[in-house]
Protein backbone atom coordinates (compact mmCIF):
# COMPACT_ATOMS: atom_id res chain seq x y z
CA UNK A 1 0.00 0.00 0.00
CA UNK A 2 1.29 3.52 -0.83
CA UNK A 3 -0.52 6.77 -0.89
CA UNK A 4 1.43 10.00 -1.63
CA UNK A 5 0.11 12.96 0.12
CA UNK A 6 1.28 16.80 -0.21
CA UNK A 7 2.04 17.54 2.94
CA UNK A 8 3.13 15.73 6.12
CA UNK A 9 0.85 13.45 7.93
CA UNK A 10 1.15 12.98 11.25
CA UNK A 11 0.72 9.48 13.94
CA UNK A 12 -0.35 6.63 11.22
CA UNK A 13 -0.87 3.31 13.31
CA UNK A 14 -3.33 0.08 12.96
CA UNK A 15 -5.75 0.91 16.12
CA UNK A 16 -6.83 -3.09 18.20
CA UNK A 17 -10.07 -3.12 15.90
CA UNK A 18 -7.74 -3.30 12.70
CA UNK A 19 -8.76 0.66 11.78
CA UNK A 20 -5.54 2.32 10.29
CA UNK A 21 -5.80 5.68 11.35
CA UNK A 22 -3.51 9.17 10.63
CA UNK A 23 -3.67 12.46 11.33
CA UNK A 24 -4.30 15.53 8.14
CA UNK A 25 -2.66 18.85 9.59
CA UNK A 26 -4.34 20.51 6.60
CA UNK A 27 -7.52 19.51 7.87
CA UNK A 28 -7.78 18.94 11.87
CA UNK A 29 -8.73 15.81 11.88
CA UNK A 30 -8.03 12.16 12.26
CA UNK A 31 -9.37 9.79 9.75
CA UNK A 32 -9.81 6.11 9.58
CA UNK A 33 -9.06 3.54 6.89
CA UNK A 34 -10.96 0.17 6.26
CA UNK A 35 -8.89 -3.14 5.23
CA UNK A 36 -9.05 -2.04 1.80
CA UNK A 37 -7.83 1.43 2.71
CA UNK A 38 -10.44 3.84 2.24
CA UNK A 39 -11.52 5.98 4.03
CA UNK A 40 -14.31 5.36 6.58
CA UNK A 41 -14.53 7.42 9.33
CA UNK A 42 -13.26 10.28 10.72
CA UNK A 43 -12.37 12.19 14.75
CA UNK A 44 -11.99 15.34 15.99
CA UNK A 45 -12.59 16.96 19.01
CA UNK A 46 -15.65 18.66 20.15
CA UNK A 47 -16.31 21.75 22.25
CA UNK A 48 -14.69 24.00 19.85
CA UNK A 49 -11.45 22.89 20.52
CA UNK A 50 -9.12 21.79 17.72
CA UNK A 51 -7.91 18.40 17.46
CA UNK A 52 -4.19 17.54 18.38
CA UNK A 53 -2.17 15.23 16.23
CA UNK A 54 -0.41 13.59 19.59
CA UNK A 55 -2.86 10.92 19.95
CA UNK A 56 -5.97 8.81 18.59
CA UNK A 57 -7.21 5.77 20.44
CA UNK A 58 -10.32 3.92 19.19
CA UNK A 59 -11.96 1.93 21.74
CA UNK A 60 -13.63 -1.32 21.66
CA UNK A 61 -17.11 -0.18 22.11
CA UNK A 62 -16.61 2.70 19.27
CA UNK A 63 -15.52 5.31 21.74
CA UNK A 64 -12.63 7.72 20.73
CA UNK A 65 -10.18 9.29 23.31
CA UNK A 66 -8.86 12.78 21.67
CA UNK A 67 -6.60 15.12 22.79
CA UNK A 68 -6.38 19.15 22.24
CA UNK A 69 -3.82 22.43 23.02
CA UNK A 70 -6.02 25.21 24.60
CA UNK A 71 -4.05 28.52 24.36
CA UNK A 72 -5.47 31.50 27.58
CA UNK A 73 -4.05 34.80 28.27
CA UNK A 74 -2.41 34.29 31.63
CA UNK A 75 -0.98 37.40 33.71
CA UNK A 76 2.16 35.83 34.49
CA UNK A 77 3.46 38.20 36.66
CA UNK A 78 1.27 37.52 39.50
CA UNK A 79 2.42 34.06 39.27
CA UNK A 80 5.60 33.90 39.05
CA UNK A 81 8.42 37.08 39.64
CA UNK A 82 9.29 38.43 36.45
CA UNK A 83 6.41 36.76 34.43
CA UNK A 84 5.11 38.32 31.20
CA UNK A 85 1.94 40.44 32.11
CA UNK A 86 0.37 39.48 28.55
CA UNK A 87 1.79 35.75 28.51
CA UNK A 88 -0.34 32.91 26.35
CA UNK A 89 -0.17 30.04 28.38
CA UNK A 90 -1.03 26.42 26.53
CA UNK A 91 -3.35 23.70 28.74
CA UNK A 92 -3.96 20.31 27.96
CA UNK A 93 -7.55 19.16 27.03
CA UNK A 94 -8.47 15.58 26.75
CA UNK A 95 -12.07 14.00 25.47
CA UNK A 96 -13.82 10.52 24.87
CA UNK A 97 -16.02 10.67 21.92
CA UNK A 98 -18.92 8.06 21.85
CA UNK A 99 -19.82 6.64 18.45
CA UNK A 100 -21.75 9.85 17.10
CA UNK A 101 -19.35 11.64 17.90
CA UNK A 102 -20.92 13.04 20.72
CA UNK A 103 -18.46 14.30 23.86
CA UNK A 104 -19.11 12.40 26.59
CA UNK A 105 -15.76 13.40 28.61
CA UNK A 106 -13.97 15.99 29.06
CA UNK A 107 -10.68 16.83 31.72
CA UNK A 108 -8.95 19.83 31.00
CA UNK A 109 -5.56 20.99 33.04
CA UNK A 110 -6.47 24.20 33.65
CA UNK A 111 -8.52 22.69 36.57
CA UNK A 112 -6.18 20.26 37.68
CA UNK A 113 -2.48 21.75 36.87
CA UNK A 114 -1.00 24.62 38.06
CA UNK A 115 1.15 26.34 35.82
CA UNK A 116 3.89 26.02 38.01
CA UNK A 117 4.15 22.46 37.97
CA UNK A 118 5.98 22.63 34.51
CA UNK A 119 9.69 21.57 34.34
CA UNK A 120 11.71 24.78 34.07
CA UNK A 121 13.90 23.38 31.45
CA UNK A 122 14.91 25.00 27.52
CA UNK A 123 11.17 23.70 26.20
CA UNK A 124 9.69 25.49 28.72
CA UNK A 125 10.44 29.16 30.30
CA UNK A 126 8.02 30.66 32.86
CA UNK A 127 9.23 34.21 31.61
CA UNK A 128 8.57 33.64 28.32
CA UNK A 129 5.68 35.21 26.16
CA UNK A 130 4.28 31.50 25.45
CA UNK A 131 4.45 28.57 27.54
CA UNK A 132 3.36 25.20 27.03
CA UNK A 133 2.87 24.50 30.68
CA UNK A 134 1.49 20.85 30.03
CA UNK A 135 2.40 19.46 26.35
CA UNK A 136 0.40 16.24 26.60
CA UNK A 137 1.18 13.63 23.98
CA UNK A 138 -0.23 10.11 24.88
CA UNK A 139 -3.79 8.85 26.46
CA UNK A 140 -4.32 5.40 27.20
CA UNK A 141 -7.13 3.84 29.01
CA UNK A 142 -6.14 1.78 31.72
CA UNK A 143 -7.61 -1.59 32.96
CA UNK A 144 -9.97 0.12 35.73
CA UNK A 145 -11.17 1.81 32.93
CA UNK A 146 -9.57 4.86 33.95
CA UNK A 147 -7.16 7.24 31.95
CA UNK A 148 -3.51 7.42 31.81
CA UNK A 149 -2.39 10.48 30.27
CA UNK A 150 1.50 12.03 29.55
CA UNK A 151 2.59 15.42 30.26
CA UNK A 152 5.65 16.08 28.59
CA UNK A 153 6.97 19.30 29.91
CA UNK A 154 5.87 18.17 33.31
CA UNK A 155 7.74 14.71 33.41
CA UNK A 156 4.58 13.20 34.95
CA UNK A 157 2.57 10.45 33.93
CA UNK A 158 -1.39 11.11 35.31
CA UNK A 159 -4.05 8.65 35.86
CA UNK A 160 -7.72 10.23 35.98
CA UNK A 161 -11.11 8.92 37.13
CA UNK A 162 -13.18 8.51 33.57
CA UNK A 163 -16.35 9.41 35.39
CA UNK A 164 -15.21 12.76 37.85
CA UNK A 165 -12.07 13.79 36.18
CA UNK A 166 -10.31 14.01 39.66
CA UNK A 167 -6.57 12.86 39.63
CA UNK A 168 -5.95 9.48 40.82
CA UNK A 169 -2.43 10.06 41.21
CA UNK A 170 0.62 11.47 39.84
CA UNK A 171 3.65 9.52 38.86
CA UNK A 172 7.36 10.67 37.47
CA UNK A 173 10.46 11.17 39.64
CA UNK A 174 11.47 14.44 37.93
CA UNK A 175 8.17 15.72 38.21
CA UNK A 176 7.31 18.19 40.76
CA UNK A 177 3.96 15.83 42.82
CA UNK A 178 5.55 12.89 42.12
CA UNK A 179 3.57 10.03 44.49
CA UNK A 180 5.48 6.91 43.55
CA UNK A 181 8.83 5.34 44.62
CA UNK A 182 10.88 4.05 42.44
CA UNK A 183 13.13 1.10 43.86
CA UNK A 184 15.38 0.60 40.94
CA UNK A 185 15.62 3.58 38.62
CA UNK A 186 17.16 6.55 40.18
CA UNK A 187 17.68 8.41 36.85
CA UNK A 188 13.83 8.87 36.41
CA UNK A 189 12.52 10.00 32.34
CA UNK A 190 12.55 13.28 31.59
CA UNK A 191 9.95 14.64 28.62
CA UNK A 192 8.74 11.27 27.88
CA UNK A 193 6.37 9.99 24.98
CA UNK A 194 3.69 7.17 24.21
CA UNK A 195 2.92 6.07 28.20
CA UNK A 196 1.03 2.44 27.42
CA UNK A 197 -0.34 0.15 29.86
CA UNK A 198 0.31 -4.08 28.57
CA UNK A 199 -2.03 -6.52 28.81
CA UNK A 200 -0.55 -7.95 32.14
CA UNK A 201 -0.90 -4.61 33.14
CA UNK A 202 2.85 -3.26 33.24
CA UNK A 203 3.42 0.46 31.89
CA UNK A 204 5.70 0.70 28.50
CA UNK A 205 7.16 4.79 27.47
CA UNK A 206 9.93 6.02 25.83
CA UNK A 207 12.35 7.97 27.73
CA UNK A 208 13.54 11.36 25.82
CA UNK A 209 15.91 11.70 28.51
CA UNK A 210 15.94 15.30 27.64
CA UNK A 211 18.42 17.83 29.93
CA UNK A 212 19.07 14.21 32.45
CA UNK A 213 22.82 13.84 32.16
CA UNK A 214 24.45 11.96 30.12
CA UNK A 215 21.72 12.77 28.04
CA UNK A 216 20.17 9.55 26.20
CA UNK A 217 16.97 7.63 25.34
CA UNK A 218 15.57 4.56 26.42
CA UNK A 219 12.68 2.62 26.35
CA UNK A 220 11.19 1.46 29.82
CA UNK A 221 8.58 -0.77 31.37
CA UNK A 222 7.82 -0.87 34.82
CA UNK A 223 5.39 -3.31 37.17
CA UNK A 224 2.49 -0.87 39.16
CA UNK A 225 2.02 -1.74 42.17
CA UNK A 226 -1.11 1.19 42.71
CA UNK A 227 -2.13 0.37 45.81
CA UNK A 228 1.00 1.26 47.58
CA UNK A 229 2.33 3.71 44.78
CA UNK A 230 5.48 1.92 43.50
CA UNK A 231 6.80 1.38 40.19
CA UNK A 232 9.28 -1.24 39.69
CA UNK A 233 11.40 -1.10 36.48
CA UNK A 234 11.29 -4.82 34.68
CA UNK A 235 12.82 -3.70 31.42
CA UNK A 236 14.76 -1.14 30.04
CA UNK A 237 16.89 -0.84 26.55
CA UNK A 238 19.57 1.58 25.69
CA UNK A 239 20.79 1.29 21.94
CA UNK A 240 24.82 0.57 22.07
CA UNK A 241 25.75 3.28 21.50
CA UNK A 242 23.63 5.32 22.99
CA UNK A 243 21.08 7.18 21.14
CA UNK A 244 19.42 10.76 21.82
CA UNK A 245 15.82 11.22 20.43
CA UNK A 246 15.04 14.55 22.11
CA UNK A 247 11.59 15.03 20.69
CA UNK A 248 8.92 12.20 19.21
CA UNK A 249 9.42 8.46 19.76
CA UNK A 250 7.19 5.43 20.97
CA UNK A 251 7.66 1.92 22.11
CA UNK A 252 5.97 -0.56 20.95
CA UNK A 253 4.98 -3.90 22.52
CA UNK A 254 3.93 -6.69 20.25
CA UNK A 255 2.03 -10.36 21.20
CA UNK A 256 5.23 -12.08 20.68
CA UNK A 257 6.38 -9.98 23.41
CA UNK A 258 8.90 -8.18 20.51
CA UNK A 259 9.37 -4.72 20.71
CA UNK A 260 9.61 -1.67 18.02
CA UNK A 261 10.92 1.42 19.41
CA UNK A 262 10.91 4.15 17.39
CA UNK A 263 13.82 6.96 18.43
CA UNK A 264 12.09 9.79 17.66
CA UNK A 265 13.99 13.11 16.23
CA UNK A 266 17.56 12.16 17.28
CA UNK A 267 21.16 13.53 17.65
CA UNK A 268 23.13 10.52 17.57
CA UNK A 269 25.56 10.42 19.21
CA UNK A 270 24.57 12.53 21.86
Amino acid sequence: FFRSAPYNLFDFKEQPGGLLTYFDPNLRKFYGLNDRYAIVDSFKTGNGYVTDFHDLQVLPNGHALLIAYEGQAVGMDTVVAGGDPHASVIGLIVQELDENKNVVFQWRSWDHFKIIEASVSPEVNLLGSTIDYVHGNSVEIMQDGNLLISSRHMNELTKIDRQTGDVLWRMGRNALNNEFTFPNDARGWSHQHDARIQSNGHLTLFDNGNNLSPEYSRALEFELDEENLVATKVWQYRHVPDVYGGFMGNVQRHPDGSTTIGWGGTFYPP
